[in-house]
């Protein structure tokens, strides 16, 4: 009996412009590693992607092409009535998750053998809506895993007809879900799986964990290097040298929080004359309103600057600047956002402050020693907080990296992976 693993993603296999684009790369890194001392056949699933779009990805794609044919696997396009041509054809609605779910379905029906050992990993709300289709591969053995990073209730984007329809199809499938013996649902966070509890009637057990994380590996170019600050130059940014950096990264997302990270800078920025404010907030989301509301704020604010652009080396580069002095996570509607926990795999050697926010996900990712903790939503406490963590001085600084550094290991996605795929009896 063959081992065969099979993963659904709609970003991070032949696209990369979001955060289960990391998952999904660090998934494939920690898998290359592993298939070097375990036999498991790996195929890859994804939304297809025309080559010559604007959201293909040559880099990612080959990394996917490389791993399924050293394991004997397959790379499965799935159709969902698009052109794949952009990012939004990509996520898009209900009929193209459902239309991305059947591909996949008469894909398994075709490449699975019945006497093999199949695993199916489908990331994000996307992909809940297979269980229609799962029922129509016959005499295969196939345990399934479904990981959502966000719902209807607490991630409130989209208009409220479209939110409520996004629930009704949730409460669906997480019902039928739990009703199939061979199917769960994995928790990406501890405060992400009380919600789930809390709002879809859903239990978990410790084996219904598979916690968001890092492949370290990826990072060791920056990770051994600092930097002063005239290396923001060839990103198109000129600061004085003397100054100190307030950064914080992430989509142009009501989600990401940046919005209230501004509107706090906009009060103090005047009691921080030495400060410049730095967000990357690439517009990848399909939320123009709220970009185009953060360049607003750049424009009224002084020593502001936001930057339109997803390049993964602006803010590796950031955070191990020397100038660097606060790192934000603001995030309001994050399960448990990669940038927290980049911000504390970054923090080692350096003398930044974490600003994390106490509201949603990235209460998982860090302990009172590791952060100065906010609510985003308040405004005053968050830019007290900022200036608090202005105020901290050398010995407090190094505490808090050192705290940071010996709690990293429990987001070694690599570890992760291999750990989940024992727990399942699968290696």
């Amino acid at each position: 009996m063959a081992k065969h693993l099979i993963i659904a993603s709609y970003d991070g296999i032949s696209t990369y412009y979001c955060g289960i684009g990391t998952t999904m790369q660090d998934t494939i890194s920690s898998l290359g590693d592993l298939v070097n001392s375990e036999k498991i056949k790996i195929s890859l699933a994804y939304i297809s992607t025309d080559p010559n779009g604007k959201v293909f990805d040559q880099e990612r794609f080959q990394d996917s092409v490389e791993l399924v044919k050293k394991t004997g696997g397959h790379l499965i396009p799935l159709c969902n009535g698009t052109a794949g041509f952009n990012e939004s054809d990509m996520w898009r609605s209900f009929p193209q998750w459902e239309y991305a779910c059947a591909s996949l379905a008469s894909a398994l029906n075709m490449i699975l053998k019945n006497e093999d050992d199949n695993v199916l990993m489908l990331h994000d709300t996307p992909f809940l809506l297979f269980h229609k289709f799962k029922q129509q591969i016959f005499s295969k053995k196939l345990r399934c895993f479904y990981m959502p990073r966000s719902t209807g209730l607490n991630h409130k984007l989209g208009d409220e007809e479209w939110r409520q329809k996004r629930v009704e199809l949730e409460k669906e499938s997480f019902q039928a879900i739990q009703d199939d013996p061979t199917a769960s649902v994995l928790a990406i966070g501890r405060n992400f799986a009380q919600h789930l509890t809390t709002d879809y009637g859903l239990s978990f057990t410790e084996n219904d964990y598979l916690v968001n994380g890092l492949y370290f590996g990826r990072y060791e170019k920056f990770l051994n290097r600092k930097f002063d600050i005239l290396e923001l130059n060839k990103f198109g940014i000129s600061i004085d040298s003397r100054s100190k950096i307030i950064f914080s990264w992430g989509r142009a997302s009501v989600a990401k929080g940046l919005k209230e990270l501004l509107e706090a800078w906009q009060e103090i920025a005047e009691s921080l004359p030495d400060h410049y404010m730095i967000i990357q907030a690439p517009n990848n989301s399909g939320e123009d309103d709220y970009f185009q509301l953060l360049k607003r704020y750049e424009k009224e604010t002084p020593r502001t600057i936001v930057i339109d652009d997803f390049n993964l080396e602006i803010w590796q580069t950031m955070l191990r600047i020397r100038n660097t002095d606060i790192v934000c996570i603001p995030s309001t509607m994050d399960p448990i956002p990669h940038t927290a926990i980049e911000a504390k795999l970054f923090s080692a050697g350096m003398e930044y402050v974490i600003i994390g926010s106490n509201v949603d996900g990235v209460k998982d990712v860090y302990t009172d020693d590791e952060c100065v903790w906010v609510n985003p939503y308040n405004k005053n406490e968050f830019s007290n907080g900022i200036l608090k963590a202005g105020r901290l001085d050398e010995k407090e600084r190094r505490s808090m990296s050192e705290a940071n550094s010996k709690s990293l290991s429990a987001y070694d996605y690599a570890k992760t992976m291999r750990d989940f795929l024992k727990k399942i009896n699968f290696i």
